[in-house]
């Protein structure tokens, strides 16, 4: 009996999955367009291309923390990251922006606080194509506390009020 460490079966597969999302991460900076100097650049020398390059390559362990702040620079979800096999499909809701600005002039609170966020988050996100706006887990929070209403409950409200979109990754995909 060696007294050599043998990782477990467990071990071997967490392992393996943080290698794949870490290789993930180049798929996300090639899919904003960036190449690494570009990133060291845009990010205004926040994000070193060497350091980028080593998360990508797993030479350099990544953080959640800075998983998440890379992510959230690259304008993706954390999740996606994470695995999802071809045959699953997961529900992204995106707001119409279009529709948010035609009715912002009503007396209704949701789209008010709705427009308000909306317009943080584009600002904060540097997107002002002003038509659409994915929403992230963090933007439903939000919206729970301006609201005081379950994530359900804002998703409902926003439907009923024509401002969500429905997108699958499926669909996106074809």
């Amino acid at each position: 009996m060696s007294d050599e460490y043998q990782p477990s079966k467990e071990e071997k597969i967490e392992s393996a999955e943080y290698l794949r999302s870490i290789h993930r991460l180049r798929g996300l900076r090639l899919a904003a367009g960036l190449t690494l100097k570009q990133v060291e650049i845009k990010s205004r020398g926040v994000w070193k291309a060497v350091v980028v390059g080593s998360y990508e390559r797993g030479t350099r362990h990544l953080s959640l923390y800075k998983a998440v702040e890379l992510c959230d620079f690259y304008g993706a979800d954390i999740s996606a990251l994470g695995q999802l096999r071809p045959s699953e499909s997961r529900e992204n809701l995106v707001l119409d922006l279009l529709e948010l600005s035609r009715l912002r002039e009503l007396p209704d609170e949701i789209i008010a606080l709705t427009h308000r966020l909306a317009s943080r988050i584009t600002g904060r996100r540097d997107d002002h194509n002003g038509m659409v706006l994915s929403l992230r887990e963090r933007d439903y929070e939000f919206l729970e506390v301006a609201l005081g209403r379950s994530k359900g409950e804002v998703i409902d409200l926003l439907k009923r009020r024509g401002l969500l979109l429905t997108v699958t990754d499926s669909s996106l995909s074809h």
